[in-house]
């Protein structure tokens, strides 16, 4: 097969990427991405456009080191200054073909950042066009098999967010608790919401939301009855993070009070739960 070929079957391919340090010249590509992406040949680069923005690209130059970890090189400190990445953001990349990387970037609000190109003329090394796929839905990194609900996900500013999880959000059966974002449940009607349903790996858990007293005239919804047994049926630990992704079918479902949430879950050592 033609490395064209063996890169194109790559596409949907799906990785994190936690921003830990200040370094900016560089990036490291997770090992399975790399040896797969080598299978292909040996790119010289690829290009960078953040979701929703379909026709602004950003060339970034793939480097190797001499232990054979891969590297976003030269075009990578344009990106991510131009996106404002600070330390503790999380990075969503998809791998679409032709050498296109997608990026979702969640700050530390846990929430997803949406950026405005007043006509594409932001700074850095950058091509404009719309080569490669114009797909920048989820992409299948937890073998879930839903159909419908699976393919239509939210991907406005408010239809996801995510979490690292601490201490309070895995105690005893009757503390667990994990806050929601208020603009995301401001955005799905939580207030008027007593439940959602979260889906995992083929599998779905009822949780209760506990609404807590308003401060500053907005009240709080949290994750509260059937958390527990999502996260022990998971086995979820203190560090692991979760992205947590709205369905767009649970929140039209007819006004009901529940609401569908897919999830996709970031282990503390760096592997995926799938």
């Amino acid at each position: 097969a033609s490395t064209r070929q063996i890169l194109c079957e790559m596409e949907g391919f799906e990785f994190f990427q936690i921003i830990l340090d200040n370094s900016s010249s560089r990036l490291r590509l997770p090992d399975k991405f790399t040896r797969v992406l080598l299978d292909g040949g040996k790119p010289q680069e690829v290009k960078l456009r953040e979701a929703g923005h379909r026709r602004r690209f950003w060339d970034v130059k793939v480097v190797l080191d001499a232990d054979g970890h891969m590297y976003l090189g030269r075009g990578w400190e344009q990106f991510a200054r131009a996106h404002g990445l600070r330390l503790g953001y999380f990075l969503v990349f998809s791998y679409d073909g032709d050498a296109v990387l997608t990026v979702k970037v969640f700050d530390v609000s846990m929430c997803r950042r949406h950026y405005q190109h007043d006509g594409d003329t932001s700074s850095g090394s950058s091509s404009d066009g719309d080569s490669g796929s114009s797909n920048t839905s989820d992409g299948g990194g937890g073998g879930n098999n839903w159909s419908l609900a699976e393919m239509d996900v939210e991907d406005g500013p408010t239809g996801q967010f995510s979490a690292m999880l601490r201490k309070c959000n895995l105690g005893m059966k009757q503390e667990q608790y994990l806050n929601v974002p208020v603009d995301f449940q401001l955005a799905h009607g939580y207030a008027e919401r007593s439940k959602v349903e979260l889906r995992m790996r083929g599998k779905s858990w009822l949780v209760h939301l506990k609404h807590n007293p308003k401060t500053g005239g907005r009240s709080r919804a949290s994750f509260r009855y059937g958390w527990h047994q999502f996260c022990v049926d998971n086995a979820l630990g203190v560090g692991d993070t979760c992205f947590f992704r709205a369905l767009r079918q649970g929140s039209a479902a007819g006004g009901g009070e529940d609401h569908l949430l897919k999830v996709e879950v970031r282990k503390r050592d760096g592997s995926f739960l799938v």
